[in-house]
């Protein structure tokens, strides 16, 4: 029968205890690694709400930044905490804490370019650092900028009256006058909408227009981003259509 979360924290903070207290040859940090990467565990994060959208019970769009530490030779390390006992007040009134599985944290940690480890339960006895191979150092870096360069090749276009208009700059403006896509009517507001770059996607916001903005015939709220997806519709004051592709 396959332990509870609880009870393999609760070996764990065990083990890493006396592991701490050398010698201890009985005790390898390895089997502790292989136990922490199948439980459930706390990280302290920072939330941002600015792009959130609200989809029936789902909330879209929350960026999470997790909080980093530095070791004494200035090491950026991912702080994690095995239980709610662990996880100081001043967290507690500083960040959500959001629990994921550790498996997650332990590939987040060796795959990021700027962490170099994690430590577990940095401010009590059952504390561990579990630092990146120079492998999984080199690779990660490797994958960062094999993803920038992927990211740059998501080139994406405007069709507007039968003309092509390349998203190539971020944020991308369309309005009446002075924007990246002119449409010089009155009932366009001068800058009536953005499209903007971010993380790997393109996204929509009406920019407090006049007559308002619709995405595939829906309403938008004004400077909320909407994410915009291959062959969208995209509505200007109810009278002129532009449809979004990747080029």
């Amino acid at each position: 029968m396959a332990k509870k979360n609880s009870e393999l924290i609760k070996e764990i903070e065990e083990l890493i205890k006396k592991y701490n207290k050398k010698p201890e040859k009985n005790i390898r940090k390895r089997d502790i690694v292989e136990l922490f990467q199948d439980t459930v565990i706390i990280i302290p994060c920072r939330t941002d709400f600015s792009d959130t959208q609200a989809y029936e019970e789902c909330i879209e769009g929350v960026q999470l930044k997790p909080d980093i530490v530095k070791d004494e030779k200035n090491v950026r390390m991912l702080p994690v905490f095995t239980s709610y006992e662990q996880v100081p007040v001043e967290y507690m009134e500083k960040f959500s804490l959001v629990r994921i599985e550790a498996a997650y944290a332990y590939s987040f940690m060796n795959e990021s370019e700027y962490l170099h480890g994690l430590v577990i339960n940095p401010f009590s006895a059952a504390n561990m650092e579990l630092r990146k191979k120079k492998t999984a150092v080199r690779n990660a870096t490797k994958n960062y900028v094999k993803q920038i360069s992927q990211e740059q090749k998501k080139d994406a276009i405007i069709i507007h009256n039968n003309q092509k208009y390349t998203i190539d700059k971020s944020p991308f403006t369309i309005g009446r006058t002075g924007t990246d896509l002119v449409i010089s009517q009155t009932y366009v507001s001068k800058v009536h909408a953005v499209i903007s770059y971010k993380d790997g996607k393109y996204r929509l916001a009406d920019y407090e227009s006049t007559n308002g903005t619709k995405l595939n015939g829906k309403e938008l709220t004004p400077k909320v981003y909407y994410e915009l997806r291959d062959g969208a519709e995209i509505q200007i004051s109810d009278k002129d259509i532009l449809t979004f592709y990747f080029d």
